[in-house]
């Protein structure tokens, strides 16, 4: 599963609950989150989001990486774990001080999830700017396969549509590429993302290398109905997927 719970958008407190009820409902292995905060103000010292949605969505094992900080908060990627985490490996992507629409430290967190077959799970959340993506992309295609040759599932916002040249080079140029679960599953289906209300976008992805790894028996989109309020649990629709290793 991944979400983008978009840090303090509205109430943290009324969309925390929306969020532990939607994961508690889909009882996913594995959670992938972005936009995660670490608070420092509006009275919720110390709270980290990663740590109390781990806690109420009964998750035991859970990795928290900051990325941008400021004087209120510090955001950055989380993975939640019903397995135990075994290795933690962080990349930095480098800014680009004369790109304006550089302006964020992004980062993403692989985490190596206990398993028979082995398994990576990597989380992230790419930049605005559309050469700092292109640039990314191919940074983090090569680390994955320095960790280890273990099969690999990346998820987040991509802030890029399937058409895009950062989608493009996962899915084509890379070696070895990345499959898109959506694609596969859903050939036909819109696969929008953004906004929750409204969605039009396609920018939140699983994928997965080598292509070959996995079976996808399923893929749908979470979050689409709002409280009775009309609070959605992020203006980013979340992702499930159901993955099987091959063979």
């Amino acid at each position: 599963m991944t979400m983008n719970i978009q840090g303090l958008s509205g109430s943290w407190e009324r969309r925390r609950q929306l969020i532990v009820k939607l994961i508690r409902q889909e009882q996913p292995d594995i959670v992938g989150l972005q936009e995660v905060c670490h608070l420092r103000t509006l009275g919720l010292i110390g709270e980290s989001q990663a740590v109390a949605l781990a806690h109420m969505a009964d998750y035991p094992f859970w990795h928290f990486v900051p990325a941008h900080r400021n004087q209120a908060k510090t955001i950055g990627q989380a993975i939640l774990s019903r397995k135990s985490i075994t290795a933690v490996e962080i990349l930095t992507f480098a800014r680009d001080p004369n790109d304006p629409k550089d302006t964020e430290d992004r980062v993403a967190v692989c985490v190596r999830i206990a398993s028979g077959q082995g398994l990576d799970f990597c989380v992230t959340h790419l930049s605005l700017s559309r050469r700092a993506r292109e640039r990314s992309v191919r940074q983090l295609a090569i680390w994955l396969w320095q960790i280890s040759n273990n099969p690999k599932i990346l998820v987040g916002d991509l802030n890029d549509d399937p058409q895009s040249p950062t989608l493009r080079f996962l899915l084509q140029e890379a070696s070895p590429s990345f499959a898109d679960a959506w694609q596969i599953a859903n050939r036909l289906e819109s696969g929008f993302t953004f906004p929750s209300h409204q969605p039009k976008h396609r920018i939140d992805y699983i994928l997965f290398s080598p292509p070959n790894a996995f079976e996808v028996e399923e893929i749908r989109t979470v979050g689409n109905v709002p409280s009775s309020g009309g609070i959605y649990p992020s203006d980013h629709l979340g992702l499930v997927a159901l993955l099987r290793f091959k063979g």
